[in-house]
């Protein structure tokens, strides 16, 4: 049976946000969801800086656990690609949701914004901030600083020379919503013609969540042609 990891995205857990896919695709896959850095019920807190410290810890548990697919979640899939990358003997084929290879100058105002809002959040959306607590734990606080710093000021960009020479087997499977996200797909198609896309209609960022039964059955057809 083939290994699926599961990577979520900022302040989420596997569980919180692949709870669809990890109910559909049971029977189809050995499915191993990972808690990221801070995340969950992960033993290991969030490093500052976050992603080099969450991309190793990634690296350290596909190699003690095994080859397989990954399929992340914004976040999860900038962490996703990057483990191909470096790692390409242990990594069959990877899903990219919510995923963009660079954040165009048009968002830089917008995620400026989304980084004072999250930064206070608990001024701004309390039963937001308690839900991180029940979640994360007391540890919340630390996490959420340090995600979100290294994301919106030092994002995880992936050139066009590093997605020309990506080899993984490799599907990007956006929401049609997000403008840079249809955007972000049809590039990464262009840059290397052996990548697959799919946008799926009348879904955002989170298109797994927004439309879980299509994304399955995309991401299982893909997977199971490999």
């Amino acid at each position: 049976m083939k290994r699926l990891y599961f990577l979520h995205g900022f302040m989420g857990t596997a569980e919180t946000h692949f709870q669809s896919q990890l109910i559909h695709l049971k029977e189809e896959f050995e499915l191993v969801p990972l808690d990221l850095p801070g995340h969950g019920s992960c033993s290991t807190d969030a490093g500052d800086p976050y992603f080099p410290s969450a991309l190793q810890w990634v690296i350290e548990r596909i190699q003690e656990e095994g080859k397989g697919f990954l399929w992340g979640l914004s976040l999860g899939a900038s962490l996703a690609v990057h483990t191909a990358i470096k790692l390409p003997q242990y990594v069959e084929g990877i899903i990219l949701t919510g995923y963009t290879p660079r954040v165009p100058e048009s968002l830089t105002e917008v995620m400026n914004k989304q980084y004072d809002y999250f930064l206070h959040i608990e001024e701004h959306e309390r039963s937001l901030a308690d839900q991180f607590k029940a979640l994360h734990g007391d540890r919340w606080k630390s996490t959420l600083r340090n995600v979100l710093h290294g994301m919106t000021f030092h994002y995880p960009a992936l050139d066009d020379e590093a997605i020309e020479q990506l080899t993984a087997p490799t599907l990007v499977l956006n929401g049609s919503t997000e403008k840079h996200e249809r955007e972000a797909a049809i590039h990464m198609k262009a840059r290397n013609a052996a990548i697959q896309i799919g946008l799926l209609p009348n879904a955002g960022h989170t298109a797994n969540m927004d439309q879980p039964e299509a994304c399955s059955k995309l991401a299982s057809s893909f997977l199971q042609g490999l």
